[in-house]
C-alpha cells in the first residue's frame, strides 16, 4: 500500500503543470506517514548532500526527501529529480512551478535545525501557507517549521501532530473545492442580468420602451 502511494506522489509530480505547493505537502504527507508507522529511514540529509544536488539541479530547490527505498526526491521550480543511493541522478523531468524568491534558503533551514537536534534530518519542503512560504523540515519524530523570510524557527511539532494537521488541511482544501460553483459565465440575450432594451432603433430621444 505504502510503495502505491509514493509511486502516486511521483506521478503527481511529473505531471504537475501548477504551483507545486499541493504536491509538497502531499510528499510531506506520505513521508510524515511513513515514520508515524514506526518506519525508519537508514540515510539522512546534511549540507554537503544540499550543495551536491544544487551543483546538478536547476531552479531554486523547493524540496529534498528521502523514499523507503533510500533514493532521494529533489524538487525545483524548474525540475523534478530523482537520485540514486549513490548520489547520481536516475531520473529529470521538467516542471512548470513558479519561483519564488527566499531570503532563507534550504541549506539555512537545514542548518538552523541542525543545531537544534541530534535526530537524522528526513525530508525539507516549501510550504505554501496562504499568501507566505515556510520550511517544514521532518526528522525521525519531529518537524520543525520555519520562516522563510527570516532564520527562526516558529513551531515544533511531533510527527503525528504535523501529520494531522496536514490531514486537516487537505481535507479542508478539497471541501472548498467541492463547494465551488462553477464560473460564472457572460449573460446570453436570454439569460437574465443582460442589459436593459434600449427601446425600438426608431424612438426619439427622451423615449425608451414606450415612456414618454
Amino acid at each position: 500500500m505504502k510503495r502505491i502511494v509514493w509511486i502516486l506522489i511521483i506521478m503527481s509530480l511529473l505531471f504537475s503543470s501548477k504551483v507545486l505547493s499541493n504536491v509538497l505537502i502531499e510528499g510531506e504527507r506520505a513521508l510524515l506517514d511513513y515514520l508515524v508507522e514506526g518506519k525508519i529511514l537508514n540515510k539522512a540529509l546534511d549540507i554537503s548532500l544540499i550543495q551536491s544536488i544544487q551543483e546538478k539541479a536547476l531552479g531554486e530547490i523547493q524540496a529534498v526527501f528521502l523514499l523507503p527505498e533510500g533514493s532521494v526526491r529533489v524538487v525545483t521550480d524548474s525540475q523534478v529529480l530523482m537520485l540514486s543511493e549513490t548520489g547520481e541522478i536516475s531520473e529529470t523531468y521538467s516542471s512548470t512551478g513558479s519561483g519564488t524568491p527566499l531570503k532563507v534558503g534550504i541549506i539555512d533551514a537545514l542548518s538552523l535545525v541542525s543545531v537544534q537536534t541530534r535526530e537524522n534530518i528526513l525530508g525539507i519542503f516549501l510550504v505554501q501557507e496562504e499568501s507566505s512560504y515556510f520550511w517544514h523540515v521532518v526528522t525521525e519524530t519531529r518537524t520543525f517549521r520555519l520562516a522563510s523570510s527570516f532564520a527562526s524557527t516558529l513551531s515544533i511539532r511531533s510527527n503525528e501532530e504535523a501529520l494531522e494537521e496536514i490531514n486537516k488541511g487537505l481535507k479542508k482544501s478539497e471541501e472548498v473545492r467541492e463547494n465551488q460553483g462553477p464560473a460564472e459565465k457572460p449573460g446570453k440575450p436570454e439569460d437574465p442580468g443582460k442589459p436593459e432594451d434600449p427601446g425600438p432603433p426608431d424612438s426619439p430621444p427622451g423615449k425608451e420602451n414606450g415612456k414618454k
